[in-house]
């Protein structure tokens, strides 16, 4: 390819990463008007070649600063056109300003000079010109969402690059095909293409050549875009190598807003705001409003999760004062559907319906993810302001999207989105139903992961049948070399020796032999163990994981049927059978969470338990709940009887113990005395029980549970029923009564 096409040639990854800085003194002011003579008297004597070079210099130094002046040259220039004879000239002009309102964040008004280039150098018959426009009006149309349009582009310039042998070209257009995959989130063919653009490119750079920086950026999204945060942590940070070695501040700075997004994931908030500083501090000289309108957008998001509404509020004015004119459609979306997250935040959820509905604008049908999930979040505001015929409308019509795309996740928050809908209709059947699909899609998610890690075991276990291989194979190849060895001594030994040595060596062989066999064996064996050990703890997770969702069904049951009564006898009764429910789920819960499928944290599990129930019988009056509980694990048979007992006394205070006054505490204590010797303390400073109250005859089914499940795990009970009531239960590690 001549020079002028790998001049213009425009690469998504690289440009954005070009260092643009403002100058202290005008190159325009002291020598555009030279230029400009220059061009013209080119043109005059028919040098077109030194013109198209003038050009390039002009469009060169007024990438720096991108005045204002140059843009008008170049365009009264182009209205003098019939003065122009040469096509490449004229085509380099067009180009040049393409080139220019590109780097300017006007993309509308690069893609059409950029058309006009294309059809100068096809009328002219120039192909590997009209290739580069292609390349060029690809990269316009990418950024414009049109992904389809500019992978059409890209292939038009392919083969002709290919014919040419253009290596750098072949790397671009690889590369912007690459990023157009990223952007229709199918980021493993994005990986193909990325690898195939890295390959030219080792062809001909060296490994800290400015260029890599782009393509390290791309693969980095499909990274991302694959959930790989490693792999897309890892090549950031090769990218900002080959930008620091540059000392390229731009590159350095667009770099450090990207790992603030991996770090984002990886929930290291000081790490995510150390690098949107860095990136900051690095654009403080750029030119380049797109760099500054992306990096406002990660600060966007920042401000957003660290709930200061106002600055998320400021940065996406900032953002969309950018993207909008200048044609960036999908941006302007995402930033419009940021504003309708705020005004969710601040229930403003009329504002909040609005927003999503112009960021769906934003979006078309090449973007079904993003449009379900837009029409998902209009139907949950309309839900929150009680217009549910509209919440159904545009809930159903994200579920239509999202069944084709065939992603649990999203499948799972549609069919919650629909069963809290016709919770609040009072529709429970249609709810029921709608609960159903979600948990099922909620074991499709878990299933997903189970089958991920039994994939995993079973490379792990076919890799180490193959390291033994080669092991096996290494411990012949040294047996055979002593053998060799033995062959040579033996030409020195007598006969007799000759013998021995052959007994010997044989039965050294028969043992070793038989040794070698026993323990490959016995290897062979343990591995079968530690597979099946391994698929037992994943089917027993699963168990725990279904019967917790069973349970929890139960309690939602529970839940919509308590909504619908009227007696307030009645909706205590369901409330009480909803939080023992709950109890028992909760347990189930822990066990799929943790690596040992047999203990229970109780900690944890009282400090969970506390926080559902305050919230079931949740009341105006100041009532705090004091937990001090050892860090103590117990088996499952022990945990559900005592955390039914603690369901029971704490529920009991939450409901009766403060009748009489607006404030209260609740203290539990959780101990161990000695090691497998247990207290349960639950008392409250309420109003107390009753004078010689008897709990073997008490009426109250709660009171009665408390000393059946007692004795159920052979413990003491002993009762303080003033001043408050207090509940003492101790208990130790033994076989339960029948």
């Amino acid at each position: 390819m001549n020079r002028q096409i790998k001049f213009c040639l425009l690469i998504l990854g690289l440009f954005q990463i070009t260092p643009v800085f403002s100058q202290h003194r005008s190159w325009v002011k002291d020598s555009l008007g030279h230029y400009e003579k220059t061009f013209w008297s080119q043109i005059k004597s028919q040098k077109p070649f030194e013109a198209r070079n003038t050009i390039k210099a002009i469009v060169s130094n007024a990438s720096e600063d991108l005045d204002p002046a140059v843009f008008d040259f170049l365009r009264t220039t182009l209205k003098k056109s019939k003065e122009i004879q040469d096509a490449d000239v004229l085509g380099n002009l067009e180009m040049g300003l393409g080139t220019l309102e590109y780097y300017k964040g006007d993309i509308t008004a690069a893609k059409e000079a950029f058309k006009r280039a294309k059809t100068i150098y096809s009328n002219a018959k120039m192909p590997n010109e009209k290739a580069g426009m292609a390349m060029n009006i690809g990269v316009m149309q990418e950024k414009g969402g049109f992904y389809d349009s500019a992978i059409l582009n890209y292939q038009e310039a392919l083969p002709i690059f290919q014919q040419e042998k253009d290596t750098l070209s072949m790397a671009s257009v690889n590369e912007n095909i690459g990023l157009a995959f990223v952007k229709r989130s199918q980021y493993q063919k994005a990986l193909e293409y990325f690898t195939k653009a890295e390959s030219l490119i080792a062809t001909y750079l060296d490994s800290l050549d400015n260029r890599w920086i782009g393509l390290y950026i791309n693969t980095n999204l499909a990274w991302i875009g694959l959930n790989r945060q490693e792999e897309a942590l890892k090549v950031l940070l090769k990218a900002l190598r080959v930008a620091e070695h540059n000392k390229n501040k731009v590159a350095i700075g667009k770099i450090n807003y990207r790992l603030a997004g991996i770090y984002e994931f990886l929930g290291d908030d000081q790490k995510r705001y150390k690098a949107l500083m860095t990136s900051k501090t690095n654009f403080k000289d750029n030119q380049n409003l797109l760099d500054i309108a992306n990096l406002n957008s990660y600060l966007l998001e920042y401000h957003f999760d660290s709930k200061d509404l106002d600055s998320a509020v400021f940065y996406a004015q900032k953002c969309l004062e950018f993207y909008e004119p200048n044609g960036f459609t999908l941006d302007a979306g995402i930033i419009y559907g940021m504003l309708g997250n705020v005004e969710m935040e601040k229930e403003n959820f009329k504002d909040a319906i609005s927003y999503f509905k112009r960021a769906l604008d934003n979006f078309g049908e090449d973007n079904p993810q993003e449009s379900a999930g837009y029409l998902f979040n209009i139907g949950i505001a309309y839900n929150k302001i009680g217009d549910y015929k509209s919440a159904l409308e545009f809930i159903e019509r994200s579920l239509a999207i999202r069944k084709n795309l065939n992603i649990p996740a999203d499948l799972q928050e549609s069919y919650q989105g629909l069963a809290e809908t016709y919770h609040r209709m009072g529709n429970y059947q249609k709810a029921f139903e709608n609960l159903t699909f979600y948990q099922a899609y909620k074991d499709s998610v878990f299933n997903e992961t189970k089958n991920k890690q039994l994939a995993e075991l079973e490379t792990q276990y076919e890799t180490e049948k193959k390291d033994k291989a080669i092991a096996d194979l290494e411990q012949e190849k040294e047996l055979q070399n002593l053998r060799s060895e033995k062959q040579q001594a033996q030409i020195y030994l007598s006969i007799g020796g000759l013998v021995i040595l052959f007994g010997v060596a044989g039965l050294f062989f028969r043992q070793s032999t038989i040794r070698k066999k026993y323990n490959d064996e016995l290897e062979t064996k343990n591995r079968e163990i530690a597979k099946q050990s391994a698929e037992r703890e994943l089917l027993l997770k699963e168990i725990h994981h279904r019967v917790k969702n069973n349970l929890q069904i139960i309690s939602s049951l529970l839940s919509m049927q308590t909504r619908g009564l009227k007696d307030e006898k009645m909706k205590d009764a369901m409330k009480e059978s909803q939080s023992r429910v709950k109890t028992m789920a909760l347990i189930h819960e822990k066990l799929y969470q943790y690596e040992n499928l047999s203990k229970i944290n109780m900690q944890e599990y009282i400090q969970q338990l506390s926080d559902f129930l305050t919230q079931t019988y949740r009341t105006e009056k100041e009532i705090n709940i004091t937990i001090d509980a050892a860090d103590v694990n117990l088996d499952m048979d022990l945990a559900i009887p005592l955390g039914l007992i603690t369901n029971e006394l704490l529920s009991n205070s939450l409901k009766y113990a403060f009748e009489d006054r607006h404030e209260g505490e609740i203290i539990i204590n959780f101990s161990q005395k000695v090691p497998g010797s247990y207290s349960l303390l639950i008392k409250d400073t309420g109003k107390g029980l009753i004078e010689n109250l008897d709990i073997e005859n008490a009426k109250s089914l709660g009171l009665k549970l408390v000393k059946t499940l007692t004795r159920q795990i052979n413990g003491q009970l002993r009762i303080e029923p003033q001043p408050g009531a207090s509940f003492e239960i101790e208990f130790s590690e033994q076989a339960l009564a029948a």
